[in-house]
Parts: structure tokens; sequence; C-alpha cells
């Protein structure tokens, strides 16, 4: 079974990871406006941080073995 997401370029793959950068529980950036800024402090990563984005984490990671494993197979079958 392919899923969408492993059949991606690295173009959906970054702009993907961006998204997700610019959500507000990640508190990675603050939108100010299509903007997303820097913020203004480091991002105290404690257990309410990780409970909201670990299904993010978690899901990256996913996404990211699979991506691996497709390229290898491509790079390896040749």
């Amino acid at each position: 079974m392919t899923t969408r997401f492993a059949i991606t370029g690295p173009r959906a793959w970054a702009n993907e990871s961006f998204a997700i950068s610019e959500a507000t529980q990640t508190r990675y950036c603050v939108m100010h406006g299509a903007s997303c800024d820097a913020a203004a402090h480091y991002v105290f990563i404690d257990a309410d941080y990780l409970d909201a984005n670990e299904a993010v984490v978690k899901g990256q990671l996913l996404k990211a073995g699979v991506r691996l494993a497709r390229l290898l197979d491509a790079a390896l079958m040749n």
C-alpha cells in the first residue's frame, strides 16, 4: 500500500514542515499576517508542550521512515 505522503517530493515535504512550524502549538514562530517571524524567546519544552506536539512528531517520524525507505528502494534498484 502506497500512502499519499510517500509519493510526494522534497518540495512538498518542506512545505509540510513549514506549515507545521507555523502552527500555534509548536510555538516556533509568531504569525504577523503571512509572515512567520521568530519568537522573541526560546521555546520551553515542558510536559504540556510534549503532550500538544507528540502526535505531530510521531507522524513526521513515520512519514520520514516511509519516505527514506522509498528513496532507498529507488536508489538500490538501479
